[in-house]
């Protein structure tokens, strides 16, 4: 087993954020943003080759490599970020 396969592993994703990537039928990314890891569309904040990637159901959740140091668990404060740079100005906040 690689390294990111075993990081991928360890991470706890509730069931909240499941049922929502699995509801958007769409691929997701956990990055660094100004205030904080924040889960957005991958149209957002593209896929980076260090990314760990994690299954969900037929999506995949990818991981930054810099989150993924000091993540174990995906939870809903992370939705509720995403839900609120949408109904702000992207422009005004970087993704990496």
């Amino acid at each position: 087993m690689s390294y990111r396969e075993a990081v991928a592993k360890s991470f706890i994703v509730d069931n909240e954020v499941k049922e929502f990537i699995k509801r958007e039928d769409r691929d997701f990314r956990i990055c660094t943003s100004c205030s904080g890891p924040v889960m957005v569309p991958t149209d957002l904040a593209p896929i980076k080759s260090t990314d760990v990637e994690v299954k969900v159901g037929e999506n995949s959740l990818f991981v930054s490599i810099i989150q993924a140091r000091f993540t174990r668990r995906i939870h809903s404060s992370m939705l509720d970020q995403y839900q609120h740079m949408m109904s702000a100005d992207l422009n005004r906040c970087e993704l990496d």
